[in-house]
């Protein structure tokens, strides 16, 4: 009988030692399935970003924004009065220019700054901020540098996908639109201040 509960107890503690091996992370097999996590984490939402360019003449503007599907939701259509919103997902958009962007008498200085929009009555104002490289819901006020009017128009298709286009109509001027459902939110500039 002793020798029967010795056996016992060896078998409990042969499996304890097995399970506090396997659990502490020490076998390569671990190691290897966080590295897969954080690096799909980070592929995930890489993917869901997307970057808008346009060059006039020897200048660019660059924006770098997340990329929120509708899934249901209308986020521009259900805005209230003076609500400000990332311009996308995840980190916060962000827009990189080589010159000055005037916006009629506002001009924005070349640089990397980061966009929000604010919803202004029926539109919204394009908000231009100095802080960049923070998470996209951390808008400090503060640190803004210049607040832009924006027109609003309806698109014929819905765009599922939050999408933000720069486009040139010259050397020296373009828009800078972002698209979702079935509206347009857009804003006229020049090059070069």
């Amino acid at each position: 009988m002793k020798l029967v509960y010795r056996m016992g107890i060896a078998l409990l503690m042969a499996g304890g030692l097995f399970a506090f091996y396997a659990c502490s992370g020490n076998s390569g097999d671990g190691e290897q399935a966080a590295e897969s996590t954080d690096t799909s984490e980070s592929m995930q939402q890489d993917s869901n970003r997307g970057t808008a360019s346009a060059t006039f003449g020897e200048q660019t503007v660059t924006v770098n924004y997340g990329r929120p599907k509708m899934e249901g939701r209308d986020m521009l259509g259900q805005a209230t009065e003076g609500m400000v919103w990332r311009m996308g997902m995840n980190d916060a958009t962000t827009i990189s220019t080589s010159a000055d962007m005037a916006f009629g008498d506002i001009v924005i200085p070349a640089g990397d700054y980061s966009l929000f929009m604010k919803k202004a009555g029926d539109s919204w104002e394009l908000i231009f901020n100095s802080q960049t490289g923070q998470w996209g819901t951390q808008h400090d006020a503060a640190l803004d540098v210049a607040t832009v009017p924006m027109m609003t128009t309806e698109n014929d298709e819905s765009v599922d996908t939050f999408t933000i286009e720069v486009s040139a109509a010259d050397e020296t001027s373009g828009t800078l639109a972002a698209k979702w459902g079935t509206a347009i939110v857009s804003c006229d500039f020049n090059i070069g201040g």
